[in-house]
């Protein structure tokens, strides 16, 4: 209390030494004359001695009409990079498969193969692979998609998800960094997916760290689903990312039959639900045997997309869902 009162006796002390004094010349007086006419009191002020101490502007002859400002157009919202990196997306009434292939990078011949390859596949490289600007460029010139495929911790203590992995138990400023130099091994990619992480996936802290970045720039989540604990859906979808979920591997058994038999099941399933999601691998066989499949591809009841177009289509249906919710007013 003292203190308060003191600084208060501080600054009227203050004021006292700079109002002021009607008596120390004739320009206070004039000013103290003008502020007691502005109040109301007389004044022995001369009218003509106004316009020296305070301007006048000249009046106009005809009252000046504010200009008239154009409309400003709405700012132009830039497109997520989920849709301005993505394949093109083809038209179709058939249900729509896309399929993924990850862990490419490591092995160049693979990114030549699918150069070839009609697709459009999603391809998937590891971030610690060498020569990506140029392999990535090759593939996505040839119709393709680009994603990263995220290295992140496993729970087999024996299985190396590889450099710069993203860990449970790393400081912040670590994690950040491993995230960000995996982000930015090369361009033009639509979003990630997971590599390994059936023990990160289970974090929902390192999770939503994971989809704050994403979002940050617009790109889209796929959840490789290498564990069923898997929380990566539902941090996306309380980030805002968008996101989608794998639904088959295709060669888990390396070998044409077995991978025609899921590819086959892929498609059963986007004939039941509208769309499928089957993640491969640049095994040899796995390329020979969809190399083959492209070539019957066209009399098959699916569609090859991307897997933007698929992201794209279950936006739009959450979307109108929401909003049917809300008309309906079942949202609370």
């Amino acid at each position: 209390m003292a203190a308060s009162i003191g600084a208060l006796l501080l600054v009227l002390e203050e004021e006292d030494q700079v109002a002021p004094s009607v008596e120390n010349g004739a320009t206070d007086a004039e000013v103290v004359a003008i502020l007691e006419a502005m109040n109301g009191e007389s004044s022995e002020m001369p009218i003509n001695d106004i316009d020296r101490l305070v301007p006048m502007k000249e009046m106009p002859t005809k009252p000046e009409l504010p200009e008239k400002e154009e409309p400003k157009p709405a700012p132009i919202q830039p497109e997520p990079a989920w849709r301005l990196f993505a394949a093109h997306w083809a038209e179709s009434a058939k249900p729509m498969l896309a399929i993924v292939i990850d862990d490419l990078g490591l092995a160049e011949e693979a990114s030549y193969t699918l150069a070839k390859m009609d697709g459009p596949y999603t391809l998937a490289y590891l971030p610690y692979a060498d020569n990506l600007p140029e392999q990535t460029r090759l593939v996505r010139a040839a119709g393709h998609e680009l994603m990263v495929h995220m290295p992140m911790q496993p729970r087999s203590q024996d299985a190396d998800p590889g450099t710069n992995a993203l860990l449970t138990g790393l400081a912040p400023e670590e994690f950040t960094r491993r995230l960000e130099w995996n982000l930015q091994r090369f361009n033009g990619y639509v979003g990630i997916n997971n590599h390994m992480g059936s023990a990160l996936t289970e974090d929902a802290g390192a999770m939503v760290r994971v989809m704050v970045r994403l979002r940050h720039d617009g790109r889209l989540f796929l959840d490789s689903l290498t564990s069923p604990k898997s929380i990566g859906v539902r941090a996306a979808k309380a980030t805002g990312v968008p996101y989608i979920a794998r639904d088959i591997f295709l060669d888990n058994v390396r070998e044409e039959g077995p991978i025609l038999e899921q590819l086959a099941k892929a498609e059963r399933i986007a004939e039941l639900r509208g769309y499928a999601v089957a993640i491969g691998h640049p095994y040899e066989v796995t390329l020979e045997t969809l190399a083959k499949w492209e070539k019957s591809a066209d009399g098959t009841k699916v569609t090859l997309v991307p897997i933007s177009q698929l992201v794209a289509r279950e936006e739009a249906a959450r979307h109108a869902s929401l909003t049917e919710n809300r008309e309906a007013g079942y949202e609370h």
